[in-house]
């Protein structure tokens, strides 16, 4: 441990901006188990059920949208965030297995805009 209390290993989801999108990522991909569980309540339930997992899905596309604006240019975005941007088309599936249309449409719009910011850097600097 170092004099700050904190371990000097670093944590398998990596730090900062990087972990949260890790995380954001894996909640909600695993989010998809919730309308599997759906199948076995009972009617009045499943509609609950089915809004806890869109609302997970959702909050962690808008986070990562979040976290996309805050570092828009792959120079400056903290290590394996830009790879962690690109995997959140994968959230693509969370919301097309309740149909979210809305998420439906944005979900795959994140790496869009990774890969654009990528190129318009890359033809900047020649």
């Amino acid at each position: 441990m170092n004099p700050n209390g904190q371990s000097r290993t670093p944590s398998r989801l990596g730090e900062g901006p990087t972990a949260l999108a890790r995380l954001c990522l894996i909640v909600g991909m695993c989010s998809i188990f919730i309308v599997m569980l759906a199948s076995a309540v009972p009617e009045s339930a499943k509609d609950v059920m089915y809004w806890i997992q869109r609302s997970i899905v959702s909050a962690a596309i808008l986070i990562l949208l979040g976290i996309f604006f805050k570092y828009p240019l792959p120079s400056r975005r903290p290590q394996g965030l830009t790879e962690v941007l690109i995997f959140s088309t994968a959230l693509f599936l969370a919301t097309w297995v309740t149909g979210l249309w809305p998420g439906v449409y944005v979900a795959p719009l994140l790496p869009i805009l990774v890969i654009g910011s990528w190129l318009v850097e890359r033809l900047r600097r020649g």
